[in-house]
């Protein structure tokens, strides 16, 4: 629309405003608060980050100097403080170790259990869980141990998983079965220690042997 004069311009800029300037106002201030709120919770987040890899470091600390109970006390902290950090599941599996170390397979059982459950990587979570397989069936209760071993997982981890799998069989008498998983394991392409893996496999087969001769003798 064209005006005839500066007048016009003004009184229909001024209509104009009293229609819509409520509006414009209103979306002004929401996005001023959207680019607020999102700076301060990105703030939040960062500062909530560092301060978790300050408690796992000083966790780790803590173990590396001994202090096992100032570690346990860390690894609780951030477990309740920030239970969706990676660095508490960390805190918790390294604090798990230690109570293994001192025969607490209860608190290693329980901590390995929260990071199953809550680590926010699935890797992560896996490797608790066969962490929380071999410490069960240390204390005492393999069969426990093999239904918390994870039906599915990559490639990558089966080696992890079959030679867990092979010891829990072995505890729990089923010699034959843990041979199959040692196999399995074998067969994966990533073993942590191969080498460790082969020398189960040759006592089980000297093992065998034995028994033959045995009941031949006999």
């Amino acid at each position: 629309m064209e005006y005839e004069t500066e007048e016009q311009q003004v009184e229909a800029l001024k209509e104009w405003w009293a229609e819509n300037g409520k509006a414009v106002i209103a979306g002004v201030v929401l996005g001023v608060g959207a680019i607020g709120g999102w700076t301060f919770w990105k703030g939040h987040q960062e500062k909530q980050a560092v301060v978790a890899s300050d408690t796992f470091s000083r966790t780790i600390e803590a173990l590396n100097g001994s202090d096992t109970a100032a570690a346990l006390s860390l690894a609780d902290e951030l477990k309740d403080d920030q239970p969706d950090a990676l660095y508490s599941a960390y805190a918790n599996m390294a604090a798990a170790r230690a109570s293994v170390e001192g025969g607490d397979l209860a608190d290693a059982a329980s901590r390995l259990e929260w990071v199953a459950d809550n680590a926010p990587q699935d890797d992560v979570r896996l490797i608790a869980r066969v962490r929380l397989a071999r410490v069960l069936g240390a204390n005492g209760d393999a069969a426990a141990g093999l239904d918390s071993l994870p039906a599915d997982f990559p490639e990558a981890f089966a080696g992890l998983v079959e030679e867990a799998r092979g010891d829990l069989l072995l505890i729990n008498g089923d010699a034959d079965g843990a041979r199959q998983a040692y196999l399995a394991a074998q067969d994966s392409q990533f073993v942590a220690n191969r080498e460790g893996l082969t020398m189960k496999l040759n006592e089980l087969t000297v093992s065998d042997g034995t028994e033959d001769g045995s009941e031949s003798a006999s």
